[in-house]
């Protein structure tokens, strides 16, 4: 049993740091990839005009920015509704899709929209972030550049897609 702890821990002390980051950009990819898929399921239905998790995963799909799934994210507790969270980038988006828009707005008409947090209360998003509401959502993204807080704010502020033409 001795032999075979030192064995493992023998060749996890050899791995290098190349070999880990190409364990890393593979596992990157792979979740892309399953994005990208899903992305085109939801490309072939309506949407109804209503946000749903699918067309979201489309959208930033569609503005090349390769979301990728973080499903142990939690939401906040004030949001009410389920989170649905995704790596864009540097960034993290934390999305909420509530039933329709008079639900959201119910929501968003008591938070600060400098903290994404109901007003009065410290914001639980590090800083930079940015509050972004559309029809039945509400998104707060975590982190990027600038450049990449205006592209997500621009691909969800253009609307649920509408039609199915690529």
């Amino acid at each position: 049993m001795g032999v075979r702890l030192l064995v493992v821990i023998a060749l996890l002390a050899c791995t290098s740091p190349e070999a880990r980051k190409a364990r890393e950009a593979k596992a990157a990819r792979s979740a892309v990839a399953a994005e990208s898929a899903r992305a085109a399921v939801a490309a072939s239905t309506p949407a109804a005009g209503k946000w749903d998790e699918a067309h979201l995963v489309e959208r930033l799909v569609r503005a090349g920015l390769a979301p990728q799934a973080l499903p142990d994210e939690r939401p906040q507790r004030y949001w009410g509704v389920p989170l649905s969270a995704y790596r864009v980038g540097r960034a993290t988006l934390y999305a909420y899709i509530y039933p329709d828009s008079s639900a959201r707005r119910r929501l968003t008409a008591g938070l600060d929209s400098l903290t994404a947090a109901p007003l009065g209360e410290a914001s639980p998003y590090e800083s930079p972030h940015i509050l972004i509401v559309q029809n039945n959502l509400a998104a707060v993204l975590v982190g990027g550049s600038d450049r990449q807080q205006d592209r997500v704010s621009l691909a969800i502020g253009a609307g649920v897609p509408l039609s199915t033409v690529p």
